[in-house]
């Protein structure tokens, strides 16, 4: 059995939290796969596929929509672009 093969355990309900909690919008996709690989292996009839699908819904927003700020969290000032002044040829880069 190679590992892709290999269907792992579903885990414990705090683990299941501490993995989709952790996730960014970066890795949500890969993480809401791994979900979905969990909930594949359970009975229609199991008590947990309501969890893991609200989870899978979560990731796929966090993927599609981002992660906004905590309300009350304080707002950054805008920062200028990076603007290069062009340089003469064969002059370096100070």
């Amino acid at each position: 059995m190679t590992v892709r093969e290999h269907l792992y355990p579903i885990p414990s309900d705090a683990e299941l939290q501490q993995m989709v909690g952790a996730a960014t919008p970066h890795f949500a996709l890969l993480i809401r796969a791994r979900v979905g690989s969990y909930l594949a292996q359970l009975p229609d009839d199991d008590p947990r596929r309501a969890e893991l699908t609200a989870h899978m819904d979560h990731l796929e927003g966090l993927a599609s929509g981002g992660e906004a700020g905590r309300a009350g969290q304080a707002e950054l000032p805008s920062r200028p672009s990076l603007v290069m002044e062009s340089q003469a040829p064969g002059e370096e880069h100070a």
